[in-house]
């Protein structure tokens, strides 16, 4: 069975990172006046730990409408599970733990610097979470050993049954992960808040490097 259950653990483990990835996109943000710095900082608050005050004053929305986006984006990012046949109650117990994952990120946000284009460098400190190591590797072990119990059992473990014991396994593995809160050595970085081409009143982060503090802020190269 190693065979098997590495291919049905490998898809499922890369299915959760994919999806935890693209939980991380965000649209651009936009303003008039501004403060850069607060404006960096809104835009990680509300995608990280789920914070809408600020963001919604800064780009002239409402705190309703910023939920409802991310909880959207949300529930499209975890419709790829249905692939797998992960039933309701398992989406969304996952779901819970994404946003536990993402309300554990931290990051500084220092004082922006303006530039000879009128664009700011705003640098971020960011705090990567430990929570995804080791997760397919160990997901590949616990599974060979449950698919040999069955067989031994006189049992044939279907596909269905490979996918939902690995994601209780991911859960409870990742929920463990979660609960020591580990974090490797802070790392510093920049982003760039610029101009629109459109309007050179209107300010925006780019969304590619808005996606790249967020992901810098979790293991997930580290699931193998």
């Amino acid at each position: 069975m190693k065979s098997l259950t590495k291919r049905h653990t490998k898809k499922l483990s890369v299915l959760l990172l994919i999806t935890f990835v693209l939980s991380a996109l965000s649209t651009g943000c936009s303003f008039a006046s501004f403060d850069a710095s607060g404006y960096v900082k809104a835009c990680l608050d509300a995608n990280a730990h789920g914070e809408f005050d600020a963001y919604a004053e800064i780009t002239n929305t409402s705190v309703e409408t910023a939920k409802q986006q991310f909880d959207q984006r949300m529930d499209t990012e975890l419709s790829y599970l249905d692939a797998y046949h992960i039933d309701e109650e398992r989406k969304e117990k996952f779901r819970e733990l994404f946003i536990n994952i993402y309300d554990s990120f931290q990051y500084e946000v220092g004082e922006a610097t303006k530039n000879d284009d009128d664009s700011y460098t705003v640098p971020v400190t960011t705090h990567k979470l430990m929570v995804f190591k080791d997760v397919s590797a160990e997901g590949e072990a616990y599974l060979k050993d449950y698919a040999q119990k069955e067989m031994d059992a006189g049992r044939t473990p279907t596909q269905d049954d490979l996918y939902l014991v690995a994601s209780d396994f991911m859960y409870d593995y990742i929920s463990q992960n979660l609960s020591t809160l580990e974090y490797a050595e802070p790392v510093n970085t920049t982003v760039t808040v610029a101009p629109t081409a459109s309007d050179s009143k209107i300010y925006s982060l780019d969304q590619n490097e808005l996606q790249n503090l967020l992901e810098s802020m979790v293991d997930i190269e580290n699931a193998n």
